[in-house]
């Protein structure tokens, strides 16, 4: 028997940590979209919501709409397995189309941001080298690369980390071997403070005072900061966003 969609979409929202604004806006986004399919919800294809979610809607709102459908199926498919999600991830709109504009990096300016963050001596430069690793390598948006965990990051054959998506769902990903550098010169110098953190447990990326860093100001402060110790970047230290480079290539693509 098919589950209800609206009870699927209530038990998604209750289990998802969200914010209740971002609940809201996924709901009503869901609600739209059951209005629209009607009976077809467990046979909709990608066509299906590529059509609906571009209907009237700039790139941002486009986003917002996949994310909410891939966030809805993803949680339908732990009441049967047998649902195929039709929200793929390449319907959403590359962050590099969003508004307002986040210009990303060239490949000549992405090599000489990785010597900035290399040489980078302001304060707790190793925890703002591995941010800027962690976002620019493995082009993680500001709030994802914060949103890591110490049990997020696994070493087992490979290294991977569990990386946090909209909608409350995680997916695991590689770790290039540079990256991962990165993050291990800084551990030693990872800041603790009980009950926010502990030297095995908690935040991997922490403020001065051991809490989870900021993910709203701090990433984009920090990173124009690293662009505007660099003689050849200086130029463009205010345009630099964590987004940016986020949307840049990764210089260790297949690394």
């Amino acid at each position: 028997m098919e589950p209800d969609p609206y009870e699927v979409l209530d038990d998604w929202l209750k289990r998802a940590p969200l914010r209740q604004r971002s609940c809201d806006a996924y709901r009503s986004e869901v609600n739209a979209w059951l209005v629209y399919i009607g009976a077809r919800v467990w046979s909709a294809d990608r066509d299906d919501v590529d059509a609906w979610s571009a209907v009237g809607a700039r790139p941002r709102t486009k986003a917002r709409r996949v994310s909410s459908l891939r966030g809805f199926y993803n949680h339908a498919q732990t009441y049967d397995a047998f649902i195929d999600n039709p929200a793929e991830r390449d319907l959403r709109p590359c962050v590099t189309h969003l508004p307002p504009g986040r210009p990303a990096l060239d490949d000549s300016q992405a090599a000489l941001f990785l010597s900035a963050l290399d040489h980078y001596r302001g304060p707790l430069p190793q925890r703002t080298r591995a941010l800027g690793y962690l976002i620019l390598g493995m082009d993680l948006r500001a709030h994802q690369a914060v949103a890591i965990d110490l049990s997020d990051w696994m070493k087992d054959e490979h290294l991977t980390a569990r990386i946090r998506l909209k909608g409350g769902n995680t997916e695991t990903r590689s770790v290039p071997l540079p990256v991962a550098a990165a993050v291990d010169d800084y551990f030693p110098h990872r800041r603790t403070a009980a009950p926010h953190s502990f030297p095995a447990t908690g935040p991997l990326l922490t403020s001065s005072r051991g809490r989870r860093l900021d993910s709203r100001t701090s990433p984009t402060s920090l990173m124009r900061a690293v662009a505007a110790s660099h003689p050849l970047l200086v130029g463009i230290a205010a345009t630099v966003t964590s987004d940016g480079l986020a949307a840049t290539r990764s210089p260790f693509a297949g690394a």
